[in-house]
């Protein structure tokens, strides 16, 4: 139906994957065979956080290959609506192997590679939104990795899978957005309790809106901490004034306060329970009722692994 804003983004979720079929042969026409881990850097978020945006400011560097949500292959979870139905892996198996391939550069394919434009590849920015469960275990793993963990307000991020159709339809739609909070946060807080988790770099969203040069300085400073491949790398900053390939919205200017959103319209009582389960899960200082984080950019990491 006309005006239907489900129905808007449905079809611009089509427009997107048949873009995205066509390019598939120029995208997958790379040659990658350094296969040290260190020369990969693993973007780790939830869906509806950012992490293609990042990621894809990231690989804009010349002679890095963007690899896409290889935790998603082994399921074959390819749509919001078949992943929203599989619970997200939070012990070794298929998942985590997709992903150390990834990180050596051992995998292929029209869904890893659809955003990919690097062709003679030095490095790889391996991103992921099904693997937070994974993160302790491939930070324990692969010590050399760089990695960074993007978080994004729980609600935000469940009000926005909820347009987009990938919440269910059981039940009340209030319940729903509190218990994709709930999941969120139990997921979040155990990763974190990780030992390992403490070296991931962990960047708010909004704060990457908010203040991008700032933000985006962190994120290259840490990655140079890895490994050399990484040091004084040039990305396109101008990206992150833009929407990235899976925002499904129209390309329209939005000022970087409407691109973080309002709370307004949330019921009070909404609002009163995701507060509650942020603050149950330890997670109460970094997001309250309001969409910004309580902290600065630089204490976002130090607050969540204190």
């Amino acid at each position: 139906m006309r005006g239907d804003p489900l129905a808007t983004r449905a079809r611009h979720w089509a427009r997107w994957r048949r873009r995205q079929a066509r390019d598939v042969w120029r995208h997958r026409a790379h040659l990658d065979l350094l296969a040290d881990d260190a020369r990969a850097a693993w973007v780790c978020s939830w869906q509806r956080s950012g992490s293609t945006w990042l990621a894809e400011t990231l690989a804009s560097g010349e002679g890095t290959r963007l690899i896409y949500e290889p935790a998603n292959v082994p399921g074959r979870l390819f749509t919001g609506e078949s992943a929203q139905l599989v619970p997200l892996p939070t012990a070794p198996g298929p998942e985590l192997r997709a992903v150390e391939r990834a990180l050596r550069g051992r995998i292929h394919g029209a869904w890893v590679d659809q955003l990919s434009t690097g062709h003679l590849v030095r490095r790889r920015v391996v991103k992921d939104v099904r693997a937070v469960g994974l993160l302790g275990a491939v930070a324990a793993r692969h010590p050399a990795t760089p990695i960074v963990l993007l978080v994004r307000h729980p609600l935000s991020i469940a009000r926005s899978a909820a347009r987009l159709g990938w919440t269910g339809t059981d039940g009340d739609a209030d319940a729903r957005l509190v218990d994709e909070v709930r999941r969120w946060a139990t997921l979040h807080a155990a990763a974190l309790r990780s030992p390992a988790a403490s070296r991931a770099l962990l960047v708010a969203y909004e704060h990457l809106v908010l203040s991008p040069d700032e933000t985006l300085s962190r994120v290259l400073a840490h990655l140079a901490a890895r490994h050399p491949t990484w040091r004084g790398l040039d990305v396109d900053r101008t990206r992150l004034a833009s929407p990235s390939a899976t925002t499904f919205r129209e390309p329209a200017a939005r000022t970087p306060q409407q691109w973080v959103g309002s709370f307004d319209g949330v019921p009070r009582g909404v609002l009163d329970d995701v507060v509650d389960v942020l603050s149950a899960a330890g997670l109460g200082r970094l997001y309250g009722g309001s969409p910004e984080p309580l902290v600065a950019p630089d204490a976002v990491g130090s607050l969540l692994t204190a």
